[in-house]
């Protein structure tokens, strides 16, 4: 049987004029805290969160620190370099590949929007643990000397190992006055509620509020949410809400050379005769996958290679016409997984039923992060519009249009 080289499904080596310094050591870094990731995967799905040998490993190693501006304690990695290393954690372990990602976009965001007493505060004792909550939860009723917040914030992965939490209010309740906040996270209560078929490890529970008092110095501004204060990548002049995609980008990356590398081995160690990898359909299947992967990734890396340049100050690298191309291509990859991962548990046949085996694994995992708001069927009809709507995807020619009035 004729199988794929060992190394067709590794990552593509970057440009060496585009790789950033940091980037090989934080992937040789991912390498040395794989097995005991994997060690204790286990016990972080059994008990609902990240086990605390794994947190230790991936913070005392930098990997919560990627996106992070320097001036904060932070690496402030190209956003094509962190998606290498997103990725590679990604096919190692899942939930610490999530709870990395939400670490880094945390604390990042937090470092880079948040005014100088609330900064202050955060980092008093260095770089801490994060969490942050995407859409708004409750109100703000603004008090004396600070505001009041009552609610409930949903799916605030890594709780269980955060310092602070990034979350947004509507002040008075009002949808369209919001308030960002930093939050001790020791005082939020955190509800039992993440029991899920899949990435159990990440500890995604929802939190609560009731009448609990902030001080003003623990507020945002009203008047620029996510304005950037701090960092010398100014991705907020594309809008952090459009770039931060690439973190499910790299998840799917990675789980899908994961899976496929499974179903390779799988194949290849198959005796010689007639057995499923021998069949044209199913070689065919494993060829396009890693197909589609690729191209995803090449395509992946020009996009965000154009919103590094365009946050480092060339504003021309980053076109109006590409503004839905970062949530549409984070969903067609976290599609392409799922679908990768599908394929390797359908086509490893009966060795895959019996648990636990990272086939399963990985079809549970990518099956809850295909879940996730950020890569919905949203992401692709709002691309598909704005093609319908701008773009001429044959290229300008005049004789089309001639054409199509006869």
């Amino acid at each position: 049987m004729r199988t794929l080289a060992p190394d067709a499904l590794a990552p593509p080596e970057p440009p060496q004029d585009h790789t950033d310094p940091s980037e090989q050591q934080l992937l040789s870094s991912v390498a040395e805290v794989a097995d005991l990731l994997t060690a204790e995967a286990p016990d972080s799905d059994a008990r609902g969160r990240l086990s605390a040998r794994s947190v230790e490993a991936l913070r005392s190693r930098g990997l919560w620190r990627l996106r992070l501006c320097r001036e904060l304690g932070g690496l402030e990695l190209p956003i094509t370099s962190q998606i290498r290393v997103l990725a590679a954690l990604a096919a190692e372990d899942t939930a610490s590949a999530w709870c990395s990602m939400v670490a880094n976009s945390s604390v990042a965001v937090l470092g880079a929007t948040m005014p100088d007493a609330a900064v202050r505060r955060v980092f008093a004792d260095g770089v801490p643990a994060c969490s942050i909550v995407a859409a708004p939860g409750g109100k703000a009723v603004r008090v004396e000397g600070g505001h009041r917040l009552t609610g409930t914030w949903r799916l605030a992965s890594g709780i269980h190992h955060a310092q602070w939490v990034h979350a947004a209010a509507h002040i008075d309740g009002d949808p369209s006055r919001l308030l960002p906040f930093a939050i001790p996270a020791h005082e939020v209560e955190v509800l039992d509620s993440w029991h899920v078929i899949g990435l159990a490890g990440t500890g995604s529970n929802d939190f609560r509020l009731v009448d609990h008092f902030l001080p003003d110095e623990l507020a945002g501004r009203a008047d620029n949410p996510y304005g950037q204060l701090r960092g010398s990548r100014r991705y907020d002049l594309i809008g952090f809400d459009r770039i931060e995609a690439y973190e499910h980008l790299a998840f799917a990356l990675g789980v899908t050379r994961r899976a496929l590398a499974e179903l390779r081995m799988h194949l290849a160690a198959l005796p010689p005769g007639k057995h499923t990898g021998d069949r044209e359909v199913v070689q065919s299947q494993l060829g396009l996958a890693v197909l589609q992967m690729q191209g995803i990734e090449a395509h992946a890396m020009t996009v965000y290679g154009r919103i590094d340049a365009a946050a480092a100050g060339t504003r021309q690298a980053w076109l109006d016409q590409d503004v839905h191309v970062p949530r549409a291509l984070a969903a067609h990859a976290t599609r392409t997984a799922l679908d990768a991962t599908h394929l390797a548990f359908q086509r490893a046949g009966a060795t895959a039923l019996h648990g636990p085996n990272i086939l399963e694994k990985l079809l549970r995992d990518m099956s809850v992060a295909a879940t996730h708001v950020m890569v919905d069927d949203v992401a692709t009809a709002r691309y598909g519009q704005h093609l319908l709507e701008t773009a001429d995807l044959a290229g300008e020619r005049p004789w089309r249009t001639e054409s199509h009035a006869r």
